[in-house]
């Protein structure tokens, strides 16, 4: 596998590990917002509802609603954060799996670097014996 090689198998890497990445941070955004309308829908839907039921009574009542939406609102919050708290981890795996992708890119360049400076070596000294030989026995001038 030559330098070039290397090189394209390195950003064919690094295009799929982006394309993820971007996959991944279009869809959090598409059901992030697909999820915040949807909680905003229904808790206007809710709070029009109770707002109709309890318009003669008052009071308690009122209080009580409130208290609800705003547990129902708690816990849709709780929701988000949880979904943006799983985005993040998601984010920080693909750095490290990118980090240790490059750094596994470098070891093997420079292995078969290695590889390739060694076998250049024995060539050459084949090519030396060979001319060597050669001399020994006339068959060069």
């Amino acid at each position: 596998m030559d330098a070039e090689s290397l090189v394209q198998i390195e950003q064919i890497v690094t295009a799929a590990v982006s394309g993820a990445e971007g996959r991944l941070r279009q869809e959090f955004g598409e059901k992030t917002d697909a999820l915040a309308g949807s909680l905003r829908k229904e808790f206007g839907e809710r709070t029009e509802a109770l707002g109709a039921s309890l318009r003669g009574d008052l009071g308690e009542k009122i209080v009580a609603a409130e208290r609800h939406a705003g547990a129902l609102f708690e816990e849709a919050l709780h929701r988000i954060d949880l979904v943006v708290e799983g985005h993040q981890v998601l984010s920080q795996k693909i750095e490290r799996l990118e980090t240790k992708m490059e750094h596994e890119f470098l070891e093997m360049r420079a292995l078969i670097q290695l590889s390739y400076r060694q076998l250049q070596e024995r060539v050459e000294t084949l090519e030396q014996r060979v001319q060597f030989i050669e001399k020994r026995l006339g068959l060069s001038a």
